[in-house]
């Protein structure tokens, strides 16, 4: 098979050159000596780093890879029961929900949407259509998750091959919290960004030019601050932040200094001096403070603006669905070379957030029935950082 990222030799060599210990069982294909090396491998192809670790299957292969999609807080709330060799359910992981800040659960379904989506270009690249079936027993409520399918994945050979070029950007892509640089981005670029993209949901809205990006950015501050002054809140990010390396590789999710674009020597220091993940050192105001500050200069290097805007019905198909356009577009800004994080305080469902929506949606003059599902601000940064992703057999059921 010939692999488009990473040649057999190359990987071999990194695998030994990074000292990997690898285990090959075919099914769950665990990797014992996880760190940030084997997190930039398993990045630069995930088909043959399965390989190397035991999973041969297309299915595997495709469940794998899909893993790699942006997900809120990097919680990963995916759990995966694969009924054939071409065929799996996806289901949502109820132990991984973030109801301070997603109450209904719409950030949630995004992330269900964006596994689907690479999960649909993995199998585009190996060769497989895909026929996905949206809730197929009925939409779950909170306590059916473990026994409600989010969806039904099943692969079929390909007739006539037409690969989607957006796959071949997945080793760049990451959500890049860096404060960016360079030249604003322009009206070209965003023509660039929704052809790549080819929505099939949502309405991709651009904010140009720095007089109308800062016309934003209040909103957008102003929601960060207010929700890390509400405990509940603010304490959805503490739980789910690892502190040091070994925490970091070791639970393969959650939050980072260097997944916020902090790193070398200003990483070293805040967390020798500054940064507190006890409870009371996290809700301090030093704390919050100079999260808030972090925030601020991310905010403000903005050099463009994208809302992702849905029309109709506003419930988990939609943001499913709103979630596999955002997938395509994180890949469509990979592949521009295009530095691209999510910020959506300002558009969260509870009560304190509502009214900074509802600004945004005056001032965008939007209907009734439009909805901002998410938003998100590009750059230029030459900032990397790959985060880790959990073992497949912490998903598999």
């Amino acid at each position: 098979m010939n692999h488009p990222f990473f040649s057999r030799k190359k990987f071999i060599f990194k695998v030994f050159q990074t000292s990997a210990i690898f285990s090959l069982s075919p099914v769950l294909g665990k990797l014992y000596a996880y760190g940030k090396e084997e997190s930039q491998i398993f990045r630069q192809d995930p088909f043959l780093y399965a390989e190397n670790i035991g999973l041969k299957k297309p299915i595997e292969k495709i469940i794998l890879t899909a893993t790699i999609a942006p997900n809120s807080h990097n919680t990963q709330p995916w759990r995966i029961k694969i009924e054939s060799d071409s065929s799996f359910l996806l289901y949502g992981d109820d132990k991984r929900t973030l109801p301070a800040i997603d109450p209904i659960n719409r950030q949630f379904y995004h992330t269900q949407g964006t596994y689907l989506e690479l999960a649909k270009l993995a199998a585009d690249a190996l060769g497989y259509d895909s026929k996905i079936s949206l809730f197929p027993k009925g939409i779950p409520s909170a306590k059916q998750m473990n026994v409600l399918p989010v969806a039904g994945f099943q692969i079929s050979p390909i007739k006539q091959r037409t690969q989607d070029s957006l796959f071949l950007s997945l080793p760049k892509r990451q959500m890049n919290r860096s404060e960016y640089s360079g030249d604003w981005i322009t009206e070209d670029e965003s023509k660039e960004l929704r052809n790549l993209t080819n929505p099939n949901s949502i309405q991709l809205k651009f904010i140009l030019g720095e007089d109308q990006i800062q016309s934003y950015l209040p909103f957008l501050i102003d929601s960060f601050a207010m929700e890390t002054n509400l405990k509940a809140q603010n304490e959805v990010t503490r739980v789910w932040f690892r502190k040091e390396s070994e925490d970091v590789y070791s639970k393969r999710d959650g939050l980072s200094l260097e997944g916020n674009g902090v790193s070398g020597i200003k990483a070293w220091i805040a967390k020798k001096f500054f940064l507190d993940l006890s409870y009371e050192g996290w809700h301090s105001e030093a704390s919050k403070n100079a999260s808030i500050e972090l925030f601020k200069s991310q905010a403000k290097s903005s050099k463009g603006l994208v809302l992702f805007i849905s029309k109709g019905n506003d419930d988990a198909k939609e943001w499913i669905r709103t979630g596999m356009d955002f997938m395509r577009f994180s890949l469509a800004a990979a592949g521009k070379n295009l530095a691209f994080h999510t910020m959506n305080q300002a558009l969260e469902d509870y009560p304190e957030s509502l009214g900074f929506y509802n600004e945004i949606k005056s001032k965008l003059g939007l209907q009734k029935k439009e909805r901002i599902q998410l938003l998100g601000r590009l750059g230029r940064s030459d900032y990397h950082y790959e985060s880790p992703r959990r073992d497949l057999k912490e998903i598999l059921i």
